[in-house]
């Protein structure tokens, strides 16, 4: 048995790939764009060339040349209920139906574990991160869009089809904005970075006073860097009112799983406290006094590397390696 498992990010922007070793340590990571318009087959081959280049470096540590335990591979969207294919990846639109974990199985004959890229990290952080010490933690990923990753009794939880944890589309107002998943009124509408970005732009219309008025195409970064960097009240105000929405997703969390740790990664958690306070605030009037003691709302540890790691992780989980 080898000392490294290698764990893949499957991104819509970024393909990423690292050695990990038992410990959860990153000992050599490589990463390239994707073209998320790319044909599935061109999207397969740079996945399988990451791979071979890691089995390379791998091969030179010692002892050598058994040292790939196998490959654990997180993808964004839905897979199949036998974790072997994915059935559709939102950001990678050609990429359907593909039994990827079997054709990295073949072609580099070593054990493959296929995980959604969210569930992937939400283990990355339960096996070395914020919730290394919790049974129970709940993962929230604050970026373009809003995913979510669930451990209870230190096992992921995938739910009967493998499509639990969809954390972005709890629906928190029944008429509220529409999501990207057509559906009305989802957390993602109110408190990802897209929607935190509309809502800002809707303020400017409204003839609120910003120091981005003239800033051209606004982004979050945008308007992050403006609240710590100029105290920009508008941007202050935005942040403040996205914190609030997630704190009442987190309430609704708290009240139905009770877990012992929530945690918040993704580009959005740069905000800080300007985004933590609020939700804490939010927490504190309306959850129950057990649950707001009891819950540890915590940014991640790992950030970027959660989901090389957590792969890797879901790998060893699968093949009982001390994980």
């Amino acid at each position: 048995m080898g000392n490294y498992a290698i764990g893949i990010d499957l991104g819509g922007t970024n393909l990423k790939a690292g050695l990990v070793d038992r410990n959860g340590n990153i000992h050599h990571r490589l990463s390239i764009r994707t073209d998320n318009n790319a044909d599935p087959q061109t999207i397969s081959n740079q996945i399988f060339e990451l791979i071979d280049k890691i089995i390379n470096v791998g091969a030179g540590l010692k002892p050598a040349p058994t040292n790939i335990i196998g490959v654990g591979l997180g993808s964004p969207g839905l897979i199949d209920k036998k974790g072997e294919t994915i059935l559709v990846s939102p950001n990678l639109p050609l990429w359907r139906n593909i039994p990827i974990k079997r054709m990295v199985a073949e072609r580099f004959g070593v054990p493959c574990v296929l995980e959604n890229d969210a569930n992937a990290a939400a283990w990355g952080e339960k096996w070395v991160g914020a919730g290394r010490e919790a049974d129970s933690l709940v993962m929230l990923t604050l970026g373009t869009g809003i995913g979510g990753g669930i451990v209870i009794n230190n096992k992921l939880w995938r739910g009967v089809n493998n499509v639990a944890a969809e954390i972005g589309h709890m629906v928190i107002q029944m008429d509220g904005p529409k999501c990207s998943c057509g559906n009305y009124g989802c957390i993602e509408a109110y408190a990802s970075a897209t929607a935190m970005v509309r809502r800002f732009k809707e303020l400017l219309r409204s003839g609120v006073v910003s120091s981005l008025r003239d800033a051209g195409d606004v982004t979050a970064k945008m308007i992050n860097d403006a609240a710590l960097q100029q105290g920009d009240r508008a941007s202050l105000d935005i942040i403040k009112e996205t914190g609030q929405y997630l704190g009442v997703a987190l309430v609704n969390i708290m009240h139905i799983l009770n877990p012992e740790v929530i945690v918040l990664t993704g580009g959005m958690i740069g905000s800080g406290d300007l985004l933590m306070d609020p939700i804490k605030q939010v927490i504190k009037e309306k959850a129950f006094d057990a649950s707001a003691k009891e819950t540890k709302i915590v940014f991640s540890q790992l950030g970027n590397d959660a989901g090389i790691i957590g792969a890797a992780g879901c790998l060893l989980k699968e093949l009982e390696i001390s994980v």
